[in-house]
């Protein structure tokens, strides 16, 4: 399993990573959400339980920026 994690400012982290279980995963937490911990995961994509493919995981993760070398991992279907 690898899970990675990239802030974008001191309210907004996102996760994403590769696991056994779900395939391909990508979080993004926003801490001005709500006021439960509960309430600060806005969106949670995975291969598995949301049939994420691997196009959708790529355009997530140039939209926030992520490293060209794990979006590389991904287009190779390689754990990141």
């Amino acid at each position: 399993m690898s899970r990675h994690f990239k802030k974008i400012d001191d309210q907004v982290q996102i996760a994403y990573g590769h696991d056994h279980a779900t395939g391909y995963f990508f979080q993004l937490f926003d801490q001005n959400n709500g006021k439960e911990e509960e309430d600060y995961l806005v969106l949670d994509e995975c291969s598995t339980f949301t049939s994420m493919n691997k196009a959708k995981m790529v355009k997530l993760m140039q939209e926030n920026k992520i490293s060209i070398q794990h979006i590389q991992q991904v287009v190779l279907d390689l754990p990141i």
